[in-house]
């Protein structure tokens, strides 16, 4: 069956069900479904310092923090996904409800439903790493690695085990995964319809619901860093790398090539980088071996990860969208402190249009760079 006729039929099902139906969701497993579960993560807290940024914009805030959640995993029996996120439902017909990204969806005929007659069956143990976001490099590395992470070493151990991914993103997203070692036999997609299996091993999203700065445990990112980085090189390794977002759907700066204008009147060496146009171990290594990475946030800003070291100066509409959640914004702000470097988070000061595209104060980022290159070189032992 075609992927858009399997979608219809799978949207129209969702959407009369919901019409005569509630759709009933469970944080428990019900009696039967339930092979193992164990915890994954403990709750906590990080806090870092941020007196850096405070002293380029003149601010008292010397400390930035996150927060996440405990999480645990499971491993379940005889259940049925649908849709291409993989949305897991048990054999009574109830949504397992325990991921975030799962929890915030709230109009039930957008869920699809699975239809038994249709569902593809395919055998386990498969380890879920689908879901909504994953066909964004940067949510697959910050939401979806983390989560892998806790079944390494089992899924190591199982030659069986296969992971189960998104549908069209294998190629890609296995570029990732073979940093871990994991081969493309091991590897297989979900659909737009119905897919049944013996055994399923699952983990939700492992960041808190409360949307303040998306980040789990720092120990999984940090596993995640440790099998990607790139060793930087000086050949041909520019000062600064501006990292653009012209090549993105929405959330674009308009300027940005201004931007990066002014940036070369106070740093020299700037190079636009956008990230479809280099494959990844070239991101990498770009990454790696510049000191100073500009942009706004997003996918593009991701690779700061991998980085430690650097100056990193990034601008945000988020805080200003949907004030008091702060979101990515913090999120990259907190990732780039997280790996050892000096971040400075610039927040949005003129309008955005209806996709979000937006343009950024020359003189006022021409400023914070100065103060900020100024700073980080006297901090480094290097006076400018």
């Amino acid at each position: 069956m075609s992927h858009p006729l399997t979608r219809k039929i799978h949207d129209t099902h969702a959407a009369l069900a919901s019409t005569f139906t509630k759709l009933k969701r469970t944080d428990v497993p019900p009696p039967g479904a339930l092979l193992e579960k164990w915890q994954i993560q403990t709750g906590g807290e990080h806090t870092f310092d941020n007196r850096f940024e405070g002293q380029v914009l003149g601010t008292n805030e010397t400390e930035t923090n996150y927060h996440w959640p405990d999480a645990f995993a499971y491993r379940l029996k005889d259940v049925r996904l649908a849709g291409s996120g993989g949305h897991v439902f048990f054999q009574d017909g109830s949504l397992f409800n325990v991921d975030p990204l799962t929890r915030v969806i709230k109009k039930d005929r957008t869920v699809r439903r699975p239809i038994k007659g249709l569902a593809r069956v395919e055998k386990g143990p498969l380890l879920h790493l689908c879901g909504p976001n994953s066909e964004n490099h940067g949510h697959f590395i910050l939401d979806y690695l983390p989560k892998l992470m806790p079944f390494l070493e089992r899924f190591r151990a199982e030659p069986s085990a296969r992971i189960l991914l998104s549908p069209g993103r294998k190629k890609w997203q296995c570029r990732y995964l073979a940093r871990f070692g994991i081969t493309p036999d091991r590897v297989i997609e979900m659909d737009h319809g119905t897919l049944e299996t013996d055994e399923l091993w699952y983990a939700p999203i492992l960041h808190s619901e409360d949307g303040i700065a998306k980040l789990s445990d720092p120990a999984n990112h940090l596993a995640v860093r440790d099998a990607l980085a790139a060793k930087p090189t000086t050949e041909n390794a520019p000062l600064c790398i501006f990292a653009s977002r012209l090549d993105a759907p929405n959330k674009k700066i308009l300027n940005e090539e201004r931007l990066a204008e002014r940036a070369r009147e106070v740093l020299g060496d700037v190079r636009i980088v956008k990230l479809s146009e280099h494959p990844l171990d070239e991101q990498l290594r770009l990454f790696a071996s510049a000191t100073v990475i500009i942009g706004a946030v997003g996918q593009n800003l991701t690779n700061v990860l991998f980085t430690s070291g650097k100056l990193v100066i990034f601008m945000t509409l988020e805080e200003k969208l949907w004030p008091g959640k702060r979101s990515w914004g913090r999120a990259y702000h907190n990732l780039a402190l997280l790996t050892g470097n000096k971040a400075v988070m610039l927040t949005r000061d003129t309008p955005d249009d209806k996709d979000h595209n937006w343009t950024f104060n020359e003189d006022r980022f021409t400023d914070v760079l100065r103060k900020s290159w100024e700073l980080f070189q006297r901090n480094r032992g290097r006076v400018a």
